[in-house]
């Protein structure tokens, strides 16, 4: 008799405690695979490298300085490009992607950090990568280049690249040959700039030319440079703009759908004056170079062991812009899904990341973006395809 009373007690107890847990009805689903890279990964670009129609993965291995690249089939499987991984030099730290060389083939712009040198690599359409003939460049970038943008900044129609010199607070925009090679040093720019989380580019006026977006941690804001399309720059109306404390890890991205570029920072939280107080600061565009805190901004990342870096996109496929963060302290993915109230429904999930990176994409068509994360300590990344 003792023993049926103590397995009912049991049993309720057991029954109150799972009715008191949070509940993930409305978190979103996904299957996941893990894919083996290089060692230490951290940035990831995608974008169709083999002209098939397919997101292909491109993911920076910093302690082996190389590149992996994975060709997509269109239904969420990745084997890697022939010769892959390919040799880029150390520190990959940013990747971007562009045709540098006018053959119609995706090219890969690399910063090498804790170096002088940015690289470029040579696409054949057919997912293998070669340096140009004079990669890697070495540029004035002080301490050393962390992060990159290519564009058409100069207005002669070739790719130039933007890159930090936040040592300095300064951006450096390096102009190309338009056959594969940049032509150093470039011409440096002052900025509200004093992070390693590099710089963003986006057309933030509407003008038809990209602007490039910087952020300084010290000071607590975020800057916008607008670019005139002939190789200038200028401080947008009002820039800086506040970002609260200690901001850091950047993207850009139309977060409320009104077609202007909005940013979303988190913190650096060791050096945060108060840690507890870690958030997602959003910051909206209004088409003119401005940028204003999102209502509820800045949302609460408590949970979120140090938010190391932050992508956006739309998960669901509901035409709601959805952000996700990932904790590289606790190994957590941090979901803000947008809802049709102008605010985020907040979910996490737990994945074996450490400092790495995150993207988001339609990898399968469906209409959906997925997931790709890096996981810098295991030498891996985990892809997350919505369902």
């Amino acid at each position: 008799m003792k023993t049926l009373i103590l397995f009912a007690v049991l049993g309720a107890m057991m029954a109150c405690a799972a009715a008191g847990r949070p509940t993930d009805s409305g978190a979103p689903q996904f299957d996941e695979q893990m894919i083996r890279v290089g060692k230490a990964p951290y940035p990831i670009a995608i974008a169709d490298v083999n002209h098939d129609g397919k997101p292909d993965i491109i993911v920076g291995n910093m302690d082996d300085g190389t590149v992996s690249v994975l060709l997509g089939d269109g239904h969420g499987r990745f084997t890697p490009a022939p010769g892959s991984p390919f040799p880029c030099n150390a520190n990959p730290n940013d990747i971007a992607v562009a045709d540098m060389n006018g053959d119609g083939n995706p090219d890969l712009v690399i910063a090498n950090t804790q170096t002088p040198y940015l690289t470029v690599l040579l696409g054949d359409g057919k997912g293998g990568f070669k340096p140009s003939a004079h990669s890697p460049f070495a540029t004035k970038s002080y301490p050393h280049p962390h992060g990159v943008a290519v564009g058409n900044f100069m207005g002669d129609g070739k790719p130039a690249v933007v890159t930090d010199s936040w040592g300095h607070h300064e951006i450096l925009l390096i102009p190309s040959d338009g056959k594969g090679d940049l032509i150093p040093p470039g011409k440096f720019f002052s900025a509200d700039l004093h992070t390693d989380s590099g710089v963003g580019a986006a057309d933030f006026n509407k003008d038809g030319n990209l602007d490039i977006v910087t952020v300084d941690q010290d000071a607590g804001v975020v800057g916008v440079l607008l670019g005139d399309g002939k190789g200038g720059f200028r401080k947008a109306p009002g820039s800086p703009f506040p970002a609260g404390d200690s901001p850091w890890s950047f993207t850009v991205g139309d977060v409320n759908g009104d077609g202007n570029p909005d940013v979303a920072v988190v913190p650096y939280e060791p050096q945060m004056r108060d840690p507890g107080r870690a958030g997602l600061t959003v910051l909206l565009g209004d088409g003119s170079g401005g940028l204003a805190p999102m209502r509820g901004s800045p949302f609460s990342l408590a949970g979120c062991e140090e938010p190391s870096r932050v992508a956006i996109g739309d998960i669901t496929g509901d035409g709601l812009r959805d952000i996700v963060v990932s904790c590289a302290k606790n190994d957590k993915l941090f979901f803000f899904m947008g809802t049709k109230n102008g605010t985020f429904d907040v979910f996490s999930r737990s994945f074996a990341a450490g400092w790495g990176g995150v993207a988001l994409a339609d990898l399968t068509g469906d209409g959906r973006d997925d997931v790709v994360v890096s996981n810098n300590r295991a030498g891996t990344i985990t892809i997350l395809l919505s369902k």
